[in-house]
């Protein structure tokens, strides 16, 4: 879900002396890391995490499977791959889904965003990050009903350096899509 090759250059030169830690958690996490001083800056889905932080735009979910998955017939539910709660994109899931009158149960939870390439597996579908490339085995399936995008907002901690938060705003705005993250 991290932003494609260069996205640590503006780290890089921001801190040239200094090598960048990079953390991927859940959205609550990341914002007690950054109030901690555990990480200088989090960007997170603004739901996910009850704070407003600074808007920086947004996440677009996609439907992802084996390329070889196909869904089973109505009425049967549809298999879903997702990421144990509390996860902004699993809610997203069975509710856009029941908007469309499509049924769905979970048949396998992920407890965190890695395991949620299981599709691959052929298990089912899972709603993910939609930045890029498909992740490796799977095939984005257009054959299912479009999410909207989620919020995202960063997170800035009290004496950190403005340097590194110039260098990644402007790393983020000049996206329209960001990933999940924090660093340090």
């Amino acid at each position: 879900m991290l932003p494609g090759e260069g996205a640590a250059q503006p780290q890089r030169r921001a801190r040239p002396r200094r090598r960048g830690r990079f953390r991927i958690d859940r959205s609550t996490r990341l914002v007690e890391a950054v109030d901690r001083g555990a990480v200088d800056l989090a960007v997170y889905a603004t739901e996910a995490a009850g704070t407003a932080g600074i808007p920086v735009g947004g996440l677009p979910p996609g439907w992802y499977a084996a390329p070889s998955w196909t869904p089973p017939d109505a009425p049967g539910p549809l298999p879903l791959v997702a990421i144990e709660d509390p996860c902004a994109i699993r809610r997203r899931a069975p509710g856009v889904l029941a908007e469309r009158g499509i049924p769905a149960t979970v048949v396998c939870d992920a407890g965190c965003p890695a395991g949620a390439s299981t599709p691959r597996a052929g298990l089912g579908a899972a709603l993910l990050a939609s930045i890029g490339e498909a992740p490796g085995g799977l095939a984005q399936r257009h054959d299912l009903p479009p999410v909207p995008t989620i919020r995202m907002s960063a997170h800035v901690g009290k004496g950190t350096d403005p340097a590194m938060v110039a260098a990644m705003r402007g790393l983020l705005a000049g996206t329209a899509q960001v990933a999940q993250g924090a660093v340090r």
